[in-house]
């Protein structure tokens, strides 16, 4: 559980930094003038970090022996590694 932690933190600070350093959401919003892969990239990326959220809030839950949410948790997890593999490729796209 805290190698997940220490993974979800650091791509949040990797998303942070990508702000301070790109002025990310500034593009982002621009949503009319995007590249339809920049609006891609950043659809994923904002679902990665829901899914995060997600498997933060289910982690705890199975941690405590909630057995219910394993199969949630388990479903969750491959969606958030899925989505965020697909987030780093169309990285290389959507850098302008």
């Amino acid at each position: 559980m805290r190698i997940m932690s220490l993974v979800i933190v650091w791509d949040i600070f990797l998303i942070l930094q990508i702000e301070l350093t790109r002025s990310a959401i500034d593009k982002a919003v621009k949503v009319v003038q995007n590249p339809m892969m920049l609006n891609i990239h950043v659809a994923l990326a904002v679902t990665t970090v829901v899914l995060y959220l997600l498997q933060i809030k289910s982690g705890r839950g199975v941690s405590k022996g909630v057995e219910q949410k394993r199969s949630f948790h388990k479903k969750c997890g491959i969606a958030t590694v899925v989505l965020r593999t697909a987030t780093f490729i169309t990285s290389f796209f959507a850098v302008s």
